[in-house]
């Protein structure tokens, strides 16, 4: 794994043209809004009235600290000082000429600025930008000679808006977009060098968004491809590395919400946000997203970036040293999964300001893969009960119910002998460790008398962490988890204290505490089975964590969710679509898959091409995972060991992917799972046995 520490900083010589001048810093931080009629921009010629600058959140000073002053990585083929290339006070010149201001000297200011306008005011989301013009800034009709003399002048815009979307060229697209490239470029250079700070950085990155072919009231008359523009997937790399990295302080929350905006029009005007995901009536604009990179992801840089992840995975553990969950994701993100581009996301437990210094070092490493980190980490997905997790669903008991309706928090099935998968599951003897089942396993033995014995056995399978992490042998296992039950016992319990004897509350919470006894009694002198065999330990660079169950006989084991689950949000999860059918070994990139936890229940999701690489228990490891969609959850503690399904396109019924066995504990958006393909091979070279998900057939 890339390793984040012992980082060496060393305090370059302090520059002296860190900040722009006085003069320069006010010019660049009251930038006049364009003056081109749009949808997302509303222009009051009536009004002269100034609104003030809101410095509440943003400081036009405001720096990140001087562990990220102190780089000077980017600075080997850059010269910074006296030069009009890259010099504080020839940029802040260029920039606020480029910027609409006039060259023209004017009598009444020495320096040859003239009236630049409004200030630009920092909103949220909730109360979006909107830019105000001058008067004095309506008659001003000098463009900087870096805009096209195509262009219309702004008296003329409205009445020629409609022909110059009707005549503009596709290479003036792609010109525009390339001196758009080139000014973030520059604007990104001079934040890595010092010459300026974070604050004005962005105020002038905001302002060559607004400028981007002004004459487009909505959208250009063209198919932009991400895949084939390179200055596109640039311009998103620069604006992702803003968002995620510089801008991550409470302190730039404003101008994070103000360049997300103008990201978001920009993108729209190139026709890659489509109508669907165009702004809520509430005013709230997409945030940023991550998505899986699937079979139709044809980004450059793809092969190499799998070949990196693939020789990370190879690399000796002892060599390495990181912090405990701690991963490398390959994902796409963005606004919209088209307008995504490749993405590395380092997740770490306990997140550093030298782990973003070591995000600048990566930056250059790649000219379209963006990278960021996040406070996250990679965890079982099991759950040490503290308390009753939030997620319920409403079932039928095993025993005659009461007159007053309780949801327990796990799954009761209808008949107590015949469990459906996906229910919650822990050792008899367990006080805080649960999980969920995963579904039934049968062998195929053949007529091989030397196995005769398997072959009227059912078997249970699930993570082995849920039910051998308390060093028994051989432990009993219940279904639904004792674990479950007893802390959801205590609450009513406790609960029922709170009224008096007699009363009908305390009559109902009672009730339901002695329905719970019963089903506990019921359960352990009807065992549902024992563990009879576990691990988990990497094998061949791969992680085995489950363990088989052997049932007791006179359980009745089918492969399905059950009838009585009425939650899914998917209502074609019915009939024939509730038996899990089939294995599936190929698994396509993007597929859409979904698991039932014990704990989250139904989420969705979508296979991702290239494994996560990740550092648990003292080694490198790497695994296939979900990401979730179209919601950014996906599991939680108390789902490890259920299956990954998907349902089949040719006949009715699910396909079995694989099993979960961990998720990033933070966000929870990623789903961890061992291919059903690897489990088989597994059990295979354990047992001798060959094993299937349909029992087997007689003859």
């Amino acid at each position: 794994m890339v390793k984040f520490f012992g980082i060496n900083k060393r305090k370059d010589k302090q520059k002296e043209n860190t900040d722009l001048p006085a003069d320069n810093e006010q010019n660049a931080a009251e930038s006049t809004s364009d003056n081109v009629p749009g949808n997302e921009e509303r222009i009051d010629i009536k009004s002269n009235k100034t609104n003030p600058v809101s410095t509440n959140s943003d400081d036009a000073s405001t720096t990140f600290d001087s562990s990220i002053q102190s780089s000077s990585i980017f600075s080997r083929g850059r010269i910074t000082y006296g030069t009009g290339a890259s010099s504080s006070m020839a940029t802040s010149e260029m920039r606020s000429y480029g910027s609409g201001h006039s060259s023209a000297k004017n009598s009444k200011n020495p320096q040859g600025f003239v009236d630049v306008g409004k200030p630009l005011r920092a909103v949220s989301f909730l109360n979006p930008v909107k830019e105000e013009e001058s008067l004095d800034a309506q008659n001003t009709s000098d463009f900087s000679p870096s805009a096209s003399s195509a262009l219309a002048t702004p008296v003329n815009l409205r009445e020629n808006a409609l022909g110059s979307r009707r005549t503009i060229t596709l290479e003036y697209v792609q010109k525009s977009l390339s001196e758009l490239e080139e000014n973030l470029v520059d604007i990104m250079d001079d934040i890595h060098q010092d010459v300026i700070s974070i604050s004005k950085a962005v105020i002038e990155a905001i302002e060559y968004f607004k400028e981007f072919l002004p004459t487009i009231r909505e959208r250009i008359p063209y198919r932009v491809n991400v895949e084939k523009s390179s200055s596109l997937r640039k311009i998103n790399k620069i604006v992702l590395h803003f968002l995620d990295n510089l801008l991550v302080s409470d302190a730039f929350s404003n101008s994070r919400s103000i360049l997300l905006r103008r990201f978001y029009f920009f993108l729209k005007k190139m026709n890659l946000i489509t109508d669907d995901d165009l702004v809520s009536k509430s005013g709230v604009l997409p945030c940023l997203s991550v998505f899986c990179i699937d079979n139709d992801c044809n980004l450059p840089s793809m092969d190499k970036l799998g070949m990196i992840l693939d020789e990370l995975t190879k690399m000796d553990s002892s060599m390495i040293a990181d912090q405990e969950g701690a991963f490398i994701a390959p994902i796409l993100r963005g606004i919209t999964p088209k307008s995504s581009i490749l993405t590395i996301m380092f997740g770490l437990p306990n997140l550093q300001h030298e782990h973003y210094e070591m995000i600048k070092v990566l930056y250059s490493l790649f000219p379209d893969i963006h990278m960021y980190c996040v406070k996250d980490y990679i965890k079982k997905a099991a759950s040490a009960v503290g308390s009753i997790p939030a997620h319920t669903q409403r079932n039928i008991g095993s025993i005659a119910p009461s007159k007053f309706q309780f949801s327990p928090p796990y799954t009761v099935s209808e008949n107590p002998l015949e469990l459906p998968i996906s229910m919650s599951l822990s050792t008899e003897a367990s006080t805080k460790i649960t999980g969920t089942l995963g579904g039934y396993l049968f062998p195929q033995t053949g007529n091989d008398t030397k196995f005769s014995q398997f072959a009227s056995y059912s078997f249970a399978i699930t993570c082995a962490h849920v039910v051998l992490s308390e060093k028994q042998d051989y432990p009993n296992v219940m279904i639904p988890s004792n674990v479950l039950q007893t802390s959801y016992k205590k609450v009513l319990t406790k609960e029922s204290d709170r009224y008096p004897d007699g009363s009908m509350e305390k009559t109902a919470f009672l009730e339901e505490v002695e329905r719970i006894d019963e089903n506990l009694k019921w359960q352990k002198s009807n065992k549902f089975g024992q563990v009879v065999w576990g691990e988990r330990a990497i094998v061949e660079h791969r992680l085995s964590d489950f363990a088989i169950i052997k049932v007791n006989s006179s359980f009745k084991c089918q492969n399905t969710l059950g009838n009585e689950m009425k939650s899914f949000p998917d209502p074609t999860l019915r009939f024939q679509n509730l038996h899990v059918k089939r294995k599936i070994f190929k698994m396509k990139s993007g597929m859409k898959v979904f698991k039932v936890g014990a704990s989250t229940g139904y989420t969705s999701g979508q296979l991702n091409s290239t494994k996560l690489v990740y550092w648990a228990d003292g080694k490198l490891q790497s695994s296939e995972f979900v990401v979730a969609s179209p919601t950014p959850l996906f599991a939680s503690a108390g789902d490890s060991g259920a299956w990954i399904l998907t349902k089949l396109e040719d006949r009715p019924g699910l396909g079995l992917v694989g099993m979960l066995h961990s998720y990033d504990g933070e966000q929870r958006q990623f789903g961890l799972f061992t291919p059903i393909g690897d489990i088989l091979e597994r059990l295979h070279a354990v047992t001798k046995i060959q094993w299937d998900i349909d029992p087997q057939l007689d003859g």
